[in-house]
């Protein structure tokens, strides 16, 4: 019978209505639980790699637009958690800074605020000894693209030369490569290495 074969697009159609519907049923599920305020955890996926690895642009990949500067050299300094939520009514990404002293406050920001925000936060840190902090940069981004999941973005791991006079280097390696431990250790986390 032709079109039903596997492969063929009748049964490819078929396979993706199953996974758009599946889709579609888990992010109800997500949003009864919102709203009767049960816990129900959103899968969270760990970005791990090394310096200039692509971690950004892969999480941008996944996320469907830019929320940081991508490029040669350190784009990150601190850990950016993305806690993303299907929206159907947003067309544009609609996106919350939660506050660095008080988690509880989120200042809704433009996607250009965000990036700002994260550049400040590169160039303050570059200026500082350790260079890399373990608090999180964490964003809520609600989009109609989006699937209820987290994303962590963490600092490239740095594979510093041997020899004293490399020694800064080699400490800000010790601290990402401890900062970047410690976040794979948390329960519930999947891991990206591109």
């Amino acid at each position: 019978m032709e079109g039903s074969e596997e492969g063929s697009p009748v049964v490819l159609s078929i396979e993706m209505e199953g996974q758009w519907r599946l889709y579609e049923a888990y992010n109800e599920l997500h949003g009864l639980a919102q709203e009767f305020e049960t816990p129900f955890d959103a899968p969270a996926v760990l970005v791990v790699g090394h310096q200039t690895d692509g971690k950004s642009a892969l999480v941008e990949a996944l996320m469907g637009f830019q929320f940081n500067h991508v490029g040669g050299g350190t784009k990150t300094r601190r850990p950016i958690t993305l806690h993303m939520k299907y929206n159907p009514d947003c067309d544009s990404p609609l996106c919350h800074l939660l506050s660095d002293s008080d988690s509880t406050v989120a200042q809704e920001k433009s996607l250009q605020d965000i990036q700002a925000y994260i550049e400040a936060e590169n160039m303050r840190l570059e200026r500082e000894p350790c260079q890399f902090s373990a608090k999180e940069i964490i964003i809520k981004v609600e989009y109609k693209y989006s699937p209820n999941l987290t994303i962590i973005d963490t600092p490239g791991l740095v594979a510093p030369a041997p020899g004293r006079k490399n020694r800064a280097l080699q400490g800000q390696a010790r601290s990402v490569e401890s900062l970047v431990r410690a976040k794979m250790q948390q329960q519930r986390v999947h891991y990206i290495m591109p």
